[in-house]
């Protein structure tokens, strides 16, 4: 009996580092150059993004895009080869490039298991990233402002767009997970344990 209970531990602990390891392959954003949120007095000639774990080389699946307050795309980049870890997205910015907020949009794919991870952040030349009011940012909450039953909503509705605006964390939450996987490793393990009462029952 105590073999039989040894020996269902045993495959609890197997399934679990199992299960922890698939929802936490995901690359996460650790570093930027420009840092998130940062409001330079000149304009960078480059953007740097640092992961904590190596990312696929493939253009299509690790990339940045960075774009203005118009929304046109002013940079674009891709694995850095000079980073033997590849851990690194480098790519260089158009030149002149005017006072204002820009926004860097990336997406990280890890080799080992496709875990894709994605995020976004600002920085400002010459402007605060707090300060940018973006049409699409503005456009979106239009309809929350008019059903709102007083006026004084609509200032707040519009402001919350601005205020998420600057998210530096990777987008992983449970829709990037393989929850599929994890009711297989949690059905193994009541499956096991059932198996292993049903034996001990039938011998007694």
């Amino acid at each position: 009996m105590t073999r039989r209970i040894s020996l269902v531990l045993m495959i609890v602990l197997l399934l679990s580092l199992s299960i922890f390891g698939i929802a936490s392959a995901h690359a996460k954003l650790v570093s930027s150059d420009p840092a998130a949120g940062a409001n330079l007095t000149k304009a960078p000639a480059r953007v740097t993004l640092k992961f904590d774990e190596e990312i696929s080389d493939k253009a299509t699946d690790s990339f940045f895009t960075v774009i203005n307050e118009q929304g046109a795309t002013v940079g674009t980049g891709t694995l850095d080869n000079t980073d033997v870890d590849h851990e690194t997205l480098s790519g260089a910015l158009n030149t002149g490039l005017a006072d204002g907020v820009y926004t860097v949009k990336w997406q990280a794919l890890t080799p080992d298991d496709n875990g894709k991870s994605e995020g976004s952040f600002t920085f400002g030349v010459n402007k605060a990233p707090g300060a940018q009011p973006t049409a699409a940012a503005h456009d979106e909450p239009a309809p929350t402002a008019a059903a709102a039953p007083t006026a004084a909503a609509a200032p707040t509705a519009a402001a919350a767009p601005t205020a998420a605006a600057p998210a530096a964390l990777p987008k992983t939450g449970a829709s990037d997970l393989p929850l599929g996987g994890l009711f297989v490793a949690a059905a193994a393990i009541l499956l096991a344990g059932g198996l292993v009462l049903r034996r001990g029952k039938g011998r007694a």
